[in-house]
């Protein structure tokens, strides 16, 4: 459809006059230890072996993991499953802004660490990375290096040492 074409522009124009202002008033604060954690995947499949993972990773409690799960199309299946939520491009409107509900919610609280498992670049993660309420922020090298604080370059389909780097460096900063 022709509109969404136009909402996607309006997405991007957003995204680029917010992420100047990122820049400018980028936080030089890291968390004392982390205590609640962000996760952004893209893909349903390491979801699980996350939900493992993580906690004994981050010595933190498995409810203080919230995980998004990005969508292009979700369908009829568009509800909060099973320890994650559900998010698509319908949750954005006009000029960034957030129509669910659940979503803004979410975005709202205040996490220690955030980590984008995302596998390309994507302007409605990168929303909502300008959205967030996060303190420290992890992803892959290849994502916009800019919105993170901390990048790790490895191939993005191995996700152990992706996590045994974050570990790493995140004893190195102290954060663990």
């Amino acid at each position: 459809m022709i509109f969404t074409g136009f909402k996607r522009k309006t997405n991007q124009i957003f995204f680029n006059k917010k992420w100047a202002e990122f820049l400018k008033n980028k936080e030089k604060q890291t968390p004392v230890e982390i205590k609640n954690v962000l996760v952004l995947v893209d893909d349903e499949k390491i979801i699980t072996s996350l939900k493992k993972e993580l906690p004994k990773m981050l010595h933190v409690e498995e409810n203080a993991i919230e995980i998004l799960l990005f969508k292009q199309k979700a369908g009829k299946a568009h509800l909060e499953a099973d320890g994650y939520k559900l998010y698509t491009p319908k949750d954005f409107g006009w000029y960034g802004t957030i129509k669910n509900s659940s979503l803004n919610k979410c975005l709202t609280k205040k996490y220690d660490l955030l980590i984008n498992y995302h596998k390309v670049d994507n302007l409605y993660t990168n929303l909502l990375l300008l959205h967030s309420n996060s303190i420290f922020r992890a992803g892959f090298e290849h994502l916009n290096r800019n919105l993170y604080q901390l990048t790790i370059k490895c191939n993005r389909e191995d996700l152990p040492v992706f996590n045994y780097e974050l570990k790493k460096y995140l004893k190195i900063i102290n954060l663990l």
